[in-house]
């Protein structure tokens, strides 16, 4: 008996630590409300030499936003009333720092608001993540085949191709800014060439690249939280590799069968190492506190013939029967993102 109750004393005991914090935290944060009420009515009555005291500890952790917010304010008012304004600037810049989007309220005391209009708050750059898929579809230079008569394969274009990149903006105007990005693309493609009925080769490939435009970013309408806007630039393409997947050959006659396939080949000796591309596109953002939500769309066109005769390309002509078409590869690129916008608030 002794036992059991002395098993019910210490659950009880660890029960009562367990729960100690969730009993602490409330009566912490009805103190710092507490202590804001304080302060106001000492402002009210103008006792202000204790206003900053008295909420500095809660300022650096304690208060819920609204709170926050009307505490910065009744410490700037307090400097201000007695003619601290170095100490009011002070404060003031702190507050711009944690709320750099604060928009003046009619409730804002007249001291308050003619101090506020003295600073302003510009974001000096904007971080952006953007995560989608690319379309690859390619525009041709010439077109070859190994067949006596030549006909021309029929390319497919696989939809979902990894795009993710992160781009640094930089405002120019409220409408206009230049942006430098760096991101990695994956490009994929299928060609099916038929030679007569009696033959036929079926081709996969599948490329690796790293991207860097240099764009320029229109805002052309904003409707409440929503903005329309137009981009267009140019910029490099680095090829990281580049693989032919699933080759094969298949031959098909009443005499005989046959079908070829092979491993993957690496074709990166096949293939320009850097490509120049022209960027357009558009998309929408959508405003968040200190940010947007993107869904953009681009196009990006190559300028260069992605082939380079020689390397791996007599594996695939003498094994295959398949001989490279001279192209350019481009493609439309659809993506969502976030947006960070980093502020400085100065005087």
């Amino acid at each position: 008996m002794k036992t059991r109750s002395y098993f019910f004393i210490r659950l009880l005991l660890a029960l009562l630590l367990i729960s100690a914090p969730l009993i602490v935290l409330p009566q912490e944060t009805s103190s710092c409300a507490e202590n804001l009420r304080n302060a106001q009515s000492l402002f009210d009555r103008g006792q202000v030499e204790r206003v900053p005291g008295m909420l500095s500890e809660c300022l650096r952790s304690g208060f819920k936003r609204e709170e926050e917010l009307a505490a910065y304010k009744l410490i700037i008012q307090t400097y201000l009333f007695q003619d601290k304004y170095e100490q009011a600037d002070s404060a003031m810049l702190a507050f711009l720092k944690k709320n750099p989007e604060y928009q003046l309220s009619p409730t804002d005391h007249s001291s308050f608001v003619h101090l506020y209009n003295n600073f302003e708050v510009k974001p000096v750059i904007q971080i952006v993540f953007h995560i989608g898929t690319n379309m690859p579809f390619m525009t041709f230079v010439d077109t070859k085949s190994v067949s006596a008569e030549e006909v021309p394969g029929e390319y497919n274009n696989r939809a979902l191709n990894l795009f993710v990149s992160l781009e640094a903006k930089f405002a120019i105007n409220s409408r206009l800014e230049v942006n430098i990005e760096g991101g990695y693309s994956q490009l994929s493609f299928s060609n099916n060439e038929s030679f007569l009925g009696f033959a036929a080769v079926s081709y996969s490939e599948i490329q690796h690249r790293i991207e860097i435009p240099v764009t320029a970013t229109y805002n052309i309408i904003t409707f409440n939280r929503l903005t329309a806007y137009a981009r267009a630039g140019a910029g490099a393409a680095f090829n990281l590799s580049t693989n032919a997947q699933k080759v094969s050959f298949d031959r098909n006659s009443t005499i005989n069968f046959t079908e070829l396939t092979g491993s993957d080949i690496n074709r990166s000796d096949s293939r320009i190492k850097m490509d120049l591309l022209g960027q357009a596109g558009g998309g929408i953002k959508y405003k968040i506190p200190r940010g947007y939500l993107n869904l953009e769309i681009r196009m990006n066109l190559g300028i260069y013939n992605q082939v380079i005769r020689g390397g791996n390309s007599a594996e695939l002509l003498e094994g295959y029967r398949y001989k490279d078409d001279d192209f350019n590869l481009n493609d439309l690129n659809f993506s969502i993102g976030y947006t960070q916008i980093f502020y400085k608030p100065s005087k």
